[in-house]
Parts: C-alpha cells; structure tokens; sequence
C-alpha cells in the first residue's frame, strides 16, 4: 500500500515563501469569519451562541480603552466566565480591591438578589502574570455569584491583559468603585496596610495627616476608621453585615474589647450561640439585627466585668506546658510580672532587660 504524501506547498522553500503562506492563511480565516457570520443569519442563530458552542469563544463586545491616573492607556475587553471559571480563575486582592472578602456574608449580599436573573454592569479585572483574573471592582457581585454554587451560571467582566502598575490598579478600583460603600473596618484595615507598606519600603511610619491626604479621606474619617480596625475580628465576626455598623457602634465595641481584655474569646465563644438563637427567631430587618446584637454584646459584656478589687491578669505568653506561664498583673496603680517555671536562662535576660529598660528611661 503507497504511502500518503503529506501536503506539499506549491511555493517550496523559494525566497518568501513563509510570508506568502502566512498571507495565505490569513486570507483563508478571513473567508471562514464572513462565512461563518453569513451562515449565523442565515439560520438565525446568534453569533456569540455559535462561537460559545463549537469554539469555546464567551468573549463577545466592543473593548473599552481608558486613560489611567498615570495617564497610560489600557484596553479592557469583555469577558464571560463560567462559574467554574470564576471559581478557579480570579482572585481578589485586598489592598487593591478595599473590600475585606471573610466579611462578605450571605446577609450582606442580599442587595445584589437581582443577579439571579440579570448582571446589569460587568466587574473590572487586570489578568496577572499566572493568567488569574484580579478583580478590581466587582467583587461582592463575584461573592454574591460564588455564594450561589452555580446555580448562576456566567459572570461578566471587563478584563484587561495590559500590565499596570500597582498604583494605577487601586486608583482605578477606587473610581470605579460601585454602589455599596467600603465599610470603616474595611477601611481602616487597607490604611493599615499602606502604613505597613510604607514603613518597610521608607523606613519611617506615615501620620494621620499623611494617611489622609494619600487616600483623599478627611483626618477625622482616618482616626475613626483606624479605631474599627483595631476589633477583634471574632468579635466583628458576630454582626452578619458590618456595613451597617457606624463609628458609635466601633467605639461600643472597642469599651467592651477593653473591658474584658484576656476573657474576649471565652466571650465571643459563649455568645455565638445567643448570636444564632436571635438569629433564628427571625422577623428582623437587617438594622433591627444589628442594634439587637449590639445591646446583647453590652449586656452579656457586664458578667464578666473584672472585679474593681481584683487585678487584671494578661497574658503574655502562652505555653505548651501548662504549668509554665507568663503573665501581667494590674491592680489600680501598681502592676507586676508574674512567670512559672521558666528556664534560669531566660530569667536572667528578663532580668537584664528590665534593668537595662529602667536605667535607661529613668535616669
């Protein structure tokens, strides 16, 4: 049996053969385009269902070019994602996107309940060097989506394959940040972050006046801002949607935080279930919920006031022994280091450091 002969070009090896075979099949694409354009209407079949079905193709619409802060230009092309994709394939990256994703819960998402039948805007998103998508706003929509398990099955988004920078990234998260204001938690925790960044790249810490101007916000929001994120997260944790938290409500929360100092967990911990019995009984809207919790927290709170005629003990450090601790003890106006069992080594260095720390300071 002869073999077969494998396609031979009609132009062989001559000079710029390789160019008029690219041409060629060029050409050949563009002719299938059309064709395939021109059997779509034919049948009356939508061209996008096409492409989705036999190619794979779900990006389908007019890309957007936008002039950045720094004033380089990106194109932003429309991009469809299955559920799976959206699962597997984006990201959200805090000290861009602000917006804390452990805080987005079901409660807090029931504003975007008209998802189920339609997204009206796309999310944004710049493609990183791993090809995951990092979604620059959006990203409640994104949660409210994933919440659903795939009973929602596509996600739109705006996706540019541009490199921008880091500071152009969170400038244009924040313009185009939509409809539902950052929480002061969640900003508070991002000023902390940049205060972070910023020491470690310049060596010296940023003041509220800085921290202001760098963010657009005024000084009063900042300091209120910077106090919310100072709460526990487990005590956080018991409010459905901190949203709906104002600063009164941080300042509650930060007395009590003092109060109960060492006994905080052991608090949040017994109080979750009192938590999901309100919850339960149900027949609250959202804000009632929230000022419930709140007057649950500050009575609950006053059971485990500390006695005013005994000390308050922190600890320091905590052991694997149990017979080994270091504590602080604080009673009124005196104070004092408390340690069990711990090795004459570190002893000795306690020793030194202290002494070091009260000559240097009071002499």
């Amino acid at each position: 049996m002869a073999k077969k002969r494998g396609i031979v070009s009609p132009l062989g090896n001559t000079a710029g053969s390789e160019e008029a075979i690219a041409d060629s099949n060029k050409n050949q694409l563009e002719s299938l385009a059309k064709r395939l354009r021109i059997e779509a209407e034919k049948s009356e079949t939508p061209l996008d269902e096409v492409l989705s079905k036999h190619l794979g193709v779900v990006s389908v619409g007019q890309s957007k070019v936008w002039t950045l802060k720094s004033g380089q230009e990106a194109t932003f092309t429309p991009v469809t994602l299955s559920y799976e994709q959206l699962k597997s394939n984006t990201v959200v990256t805090f000290e861009i996107n602000g917006r804390e994703q452990s805080l987005l819960t079901e409660e807090s998402l029931q504003d975007l309940s008209t998802l189920d039948n339609q997204q009206f805007y796309p999310a944004i998103g710049r493609r990183l060097s791993d090809n995951k998508i990092d979604v620059l706003d959006g990203s409640r929509r994104r949660a409210y989506v994933l919440e659903k398990n795939g009973a929602i099955e596509t996600f739109s988004m705006l996706v540019t394959d541009d490199e921008i920078s880091l500071s152009d990234a969170k400038a244009l998260a924040t313009s185009l940040q939509s409809v539902k204001e950052h929480s002061l938690r969640e900003i508070g925790l991002r000023l902390e972050r940049d205060k972070e960044a910023y020491l470690a790249e310049h060596g010296k810490k940023l003041n509220q006046a800085e921290l202001a101007e760098r963010h657009g916000l005024s000084q009063s929001k900042v300091s209120k801002a910077l106090q919310a994120a100072t709460i526990d997260s487990d005590l956080i944790s018991v409010f459905p949607d901190i949203s709906l938290l104002n600063h009164s409500d941080y300042k509650a929360l930060l007395a009590t935080q003092a109060l109960l100092g060492d006994q905080l967990s052991d608090f949040t911990e017994e109080l979750k279930s009192k938590v999901n019995e309100l919850k339960v009984s149900g027949g609250f809207i959202k804000e009632d919920l929230k000022d419930k919790l709140s007057k649950l927290i500050a009575d609950e709170s006053k059971s485990f006031k500390p006695a005013t005629d005994k000390p308050v003990v922190t600890t320091l450090f905590k052991f694997d022994n149990k017979d080994q601790f270091a504590r602080k003890k604080v009673k009124g106006r005196n104070f004092s280091y408390e340690f069990g069992r711990v090795p004459k080594d570190i002893q000795d260095k306690l020793d030194e450091a202290i002494s070091n720390i009260l000559n240097e300071s009071l002499q």
